[in-house]
């Protein structure tokens, strides 16, 4: 009986839909744009050995009252930020920053015994119900940097100066701006005294500073309402009302900058979205012109010695800032940065048949065993393309892989910068590519 075609036969019936759209505020991360997340990442870990920092993971879900108490304990924003369910009668909450979770960790693994200060990064995504906009996300990844256990103004320089040297290693235009939020003792008296004149500029401020005025004055910080952006000037500072503990530490910070001849821009007017902060907060944006009078915020941070307490724990001092990932990365690609090309391989290796394919999985894998950086496009059968593409990846040396190899047990083993190409024995083809690349390192 004859055999029926392929196109002749039943086939399963493929049930499909009209393609889902993208969640407002959701992000694809796509191939396209794998070299800038690479070279950032590339980046982040180079710092992150140069600054003896260690890695910590957190939960994604935590438990809401941890996040509403310690972030919102003032402005009561919980219900508008944070991504909240019911799950079994327990409410829980999606993070919406990292920092609290590592407070939460500190405290519920015992880590106030442990050598201090502890200098932990983290690295993942974070969830908040923003309003969507430019440069604003509801799942983002974030990278941080905190250090627990040390109550000096080094640590506080120490994590602007990394967060100032990563973003210039990034090739991103940035600067600093800095306040000083002030302590348990002296921020009372600056919120009583801000109340006040927000009460005595009632008919000039807005509706949502009027109410908030007495429960929480320091939302005029954020306020964006042009009646309240044109009082700003008259406030009265947090740093005229700073304790002489709080002024002489944001002096040293201060002086640790200027060492550096990093500059800075002192704001007054700056106040970090969470409830946590004590003492210095710091933001590093965009430089600003007259063309661009906004600038965007790509890391932020500051000192909270008081998080680790508010969840359960003794009084341990801290510090820390973060970056998101999409922002840094969307800056760059508005910037027109030139990525620079991730390390080039030591052996590119080539085939051009299929029992020479077969050949090649088996060398390339004996290669990458032996630690060298080795690349392939298994995919392709062109020797030229394949070429191009090693060419391309800046490879130091090519295997090549023939049929007449295949049956000669050889391989052709080019050098693509002098042009140079021999025949060597495949068993011999982790000793000639150690000896061609130390004669490179010479």
């Amino acid at each position: 009986m004859p055999r029926r075609k392929k196109e002749d036969q039943p086939q399963e019936d493929i049930r499909s839909i009209k393609t889902p759209p993208l969640i407002m505020g959701m992000k694809d991360v796509l191939p396209t744009d794998a070299r800038y997340w690479e070279f950032v990442e590339r980046t982040v870990v180079k710092l992150i050995d140069d600054y003896s920092f260690k890695r910590i993971e957190t939960p994604v879900i935590e438990k809401y009252e941890l996040f509403n108490h310690t972030l919102f304990k003032q402005s009561g924003l919980a219900e508008k930020e944070v991504f909240s369910f019911i799950d079994r009668g327990e409410k829980l909450a999606l993070r919406p920053e990292a920092t609290t979770s590592i407070a939460r960790a500190f405290v519920s693994h015992n880590m106030v015994n442990q050598t201090m200060p502890m200098k932990v990064y983290y690295w993942g995504p974070m969830f908040r119900q923003n309003r969507v906009e430019e440069n604003t996300f509801r799942q983002f990844t974030q990278v941080g940097f905190e250090i627990i256990g040390d109550a000096t103004a080094a640590i506080d320089a120490e994590l602007i100066i990394l967060g100032h040297y990563l973003l210039k290693n990034l090739m991103l235009e940035s600067e600093i701006h800095l306040n000083s939020l002030g302590c348990a003792v002296c921020r009372p008296e600056y919120k009583k005294t801000l109340s006040g004149f927000l009460k005595s500029k009632r008919s000039a401020v807005c509706a949502d500073c009027r109410k908030s005025a007495g429960r929480d004055p320091m939302h005029f910080f954020s306020c964006t309402n042009p009646k309240c952006l044109k009082l700003r000037e008259e406030m009265p500072q947090t740093i005229d009302w700073l304790c002489d503990e709080c002024r002489s530490h944001l002096f040293k910070v201060l002086e640790y900058l200027d060492e550096l001849k990093i500059p800075y821009r002192l704001d007054p007017f700056l106040l970090r979205t969470f409830d946590y902060y004590s003492k210095t907060v710091f933001e590093i944006t965009t430089k600003t012109d007259e063309e661009n009078t906004t600038p965007v915020v790509l890391a932020g941070g500051g000192r909270y010695d008081y998080l680790i307490e508010m969840v359960g724990g003794v009084r341990t001092p801290a510090a820390g800032f973060a970056f998101g990932l999409e922002r840094i990365v969307n800056q760059m690609k508005n910037s027109k940065i030139e990525v620079p090309a991730g390390p080039a391989p030591d052996v590119f290796v080539t085939q051009l048949s299929e029992q020479a394919r077969q050949k090649a999985f088996a060398i390339y894998e004996k290669i990458r065993h032996e630690d060298f950086t080795v690349r392939a496009n298994f995919s392709k059968s062109s020797l030229k393309a394949q070429l191009e593409l090693a060419k391309k990846a800046n490879a130091k040396l090519v295997l090549i892989f023939g049929q007449k190899e295949i049956v000669e047990g050889t391989v052709l083993l080019r050098d693509l910068e002098s042009g140079i190409q021999e025949v060597i024995n495949q068993n011999r083809i982790v000793v000639e590519v150690k000896k061609r690349l130390k004669e490179k390192k010479d």
